[in-house]
């Protein structure tokens, strides 16, 4: 649709170029058929000028310089011959990059230049030629801005969605692996002595296997929809699921959740991937017996404690993927993210997320 208004745009500026040229040729004489012919070349090229644009600009400035040479149209009947030269000009000047489109603006200069020599008023095509360039290098100069801010913005948002993915993919499978590999290496060890325990353990790996594939599964569908994160939809009861498996995994977990505030879904999820990833590192890392995991809402925020007895020596600014993904989780809201031993022994984790109240979003 824009490509047909140009054109239609440059056909009517050549129709118009044509009636003036035209206009003053029959005021200077009767011109001959030859004659007629360079008027045309005058206006022609103005139709096709986004299509072919430095032999345009370069047949409309010989057609013009001849049909002043020529006698065909006087030098004070030549508006329609700057306007020709101005219009072609410009579009080389946008559509060409300078090592084309400045030999165009030198002939242009050039000859406006040689025939002000003979006709001092063809001077007044100079500043013409010089303009319609200049203004066409500035378009072409916004526009080359406009395309890297595109593309910067384009590319940031891909890395963003590529760190999105990095983090689910890590929070999902880490955690459900750890268990399993922890519960493997149990049931390993005392198959033979404690049968029972090694049975108990094995329930364990099947359920954390299930709910891995459950998970994955749900994660891919969303990612084949083209939507957005997956989102717990159970409120609490997902953080107390976490819980339940962290405590298969032998690790006591006592839970608070306090603020009668529901926070919304996107910030939620942020919550439930802070406390999933937590766990997970209490049971890799932590060699911890116990672990409380504290939640608290309010108007404007979220704020969740995940604190262990375990021997973890980690700071803030170590650790791996999970306590990175963590933090990028939580600076996305404007929230802050605090890990690292405590005084009394132990490894907490706190994190603040806000959020704005109900009915103004939640999204960062």
């Amino acid at each position: 649709m824009i490509a047909t208004r140009g054109q239609v745009v440059d056909a009517a500026a050549a129709l118009a170029v044509l009636l003036v040229c035209g206009y003053a040729a029959q005021e200077s004489g009767h011109p001959t058929w030859w004659q007629w012919v360079m008027v045309v070349a005058v206006a022609g090229p103005v139709a096709v000028r986004r299509h072919v644009p430095l032999p345009a600009a370069v047949v409309t400035m010989a057609a013009s310089a001849g049909v002043l040479i020529c006698g065909v149209i006087s030098v004070e009947a030549s508006p329609g011959l700057c306007a020709a030269v101005a219009l072609t000009q410009y579009e080389a000047a946008v559509s060409l990059p300078p090592s084309r489109s400045i030999p165009a603006l030198a002939t242009g200069l050039s000859g406006a230049a040689g025939l002000g020599l003979w006709w001092p008023a063809t001077l007044v095509v100079v500043p013409a030629v010089a303009i319609s360039w200049t203004a066409g290098r500035l378009v072409r100069h916004r526009r080359n801005l406009a395309e890297q801010v595109f593309e910067a913005r384009t590319a940031g948002a891909v890395t963003e969605e590529r760190l999105r993915l990095a983090r689910d993919m890590h929070d999902i499978v880490a955690h459900s692996l750890s268990m399993i590999a922890m519960k493997a290496s149990v049931a390993r060890h005392v198959a033979a002595v404690r049968p029972e325990e090694s049975m108990a353990a094995l329930e364990v790996i099947e359920t954390a296997s299930r709910e891995a594939l459950i998970e994955m599964r749900r994660a891919i569908g969303l990612l084949r929809a083209d939507q957005g994160p997956a989102t717990p939809a159970d409120g609490d009861q997902d953080l107390r699921t976490l819980a339940r498996r962290a405590e298969q995994a032998g690790v006591q977990v006592e839970t608070t959740f306090g603020g009668e505030t529901t926070p919304p879904a996107a910030v939620h999820l942020v919550v439930y991937r802070i406390v999933q990833e937590a766990l997970t590192n209490v049971v890799r890392h932590a060699q911890a017996t116990r672990c409380t995991v504290d939640v608290e809402t309010d108007r404007e925020s979220v704020t969740v404690r995940v604190v262990d007895n375990g021997t973890a020596t980690v700071t803030s600014e170590g650790g791996g993927h999970g306590l990175r993904g963590m933090r990028e989780r939580v600076t996305a809201y404007g929230g802050s993210l605090q890990a690292g031993p405590c005084a009394d022994g132990g490894f907490a984790v706190t994190a603040r997320v806000p959020y704005h109240p109900a009915g103004r979003g939640g999204r960062p």
